[in-house]
C-alpha cells in the first residue's frame, strides 16, 4: 500500500510543476494548508483501510467510498490551485515557498507514518 505515499509525492510534484505566481504569503500558506488537510484525510482513510479485515466487506466498502470522496476533493483543490496560478510561469522561488508551506502543513498531520514524516521534515530543510 505504498500507493498512498507515491500519490502524495506525485500530487505535490504536479502542483509545484504547474503552479507559478507570486502570491501573498498568507494566501499561499492557506492554499498549502487546505491541500495538506485533504492529503492528510486521504492518508488517514488509507491507513484505516489497511487495518480493516478484508472479510469485513461493509467497512471495506465504506472506507473505499470515503477514500474516493477524499480523492475527488483533493483533485478539485488541485484543479482550483492550478487554475489560479497557471497564467504565470512557475518560478523557483514560488515553488520553494509553496513546498515549504506544504511540508510544514503536512507535519501537522497525525496520520503520517514515521517515514512519511521524515520525508516532509527533510523537505522543510531544503
Amino acid at each position: 500500500m505504498k500507493i498512498n505515499g507515491i500519490l502524495c509525492l506525485v500530487l505535490i510534484a504536479g502542483i509545484i510543476g504547474v503552479s507559478g505566481c507570486k502570491s501573498e504569503d498568507k494566501a499561499l500558506k492557506q492554499e498549502a494548508k487546505t491541500i495538506a488537510d485533504a492529503m492528510c484525510k486521504s492518508i488517514g482513510v488509507m491507513n484505516e483501510l489497511k487495518k480493516t479485515d478484508p472479510a469485513d466487506s461493509v467497512t471495506v466498502n465504506r472506507l473505499q467510498q470515503e477514500y474516493q470522496i477524499v480523492q475527488s476533493e483533493l483533485m478539485g483543490l488541485y484543479d482550483e490551485f492550478r487554475a489560479k496560478h497557471e497564467k504565470t510561469p512557475p518560478t523557483e522561488a514560488f515553488n520553494n515557498e509553496f513546498r515549504k508551506y506544504l511540508n510544514e502543513s503536512m507535519l501537522d498531520c497525525k496520520n503520517l507514518s514515521k517515514e512519511e514524516r521524515e520525508t516532509f521534515e527533510k523537505g522543510m530543510k531544503q
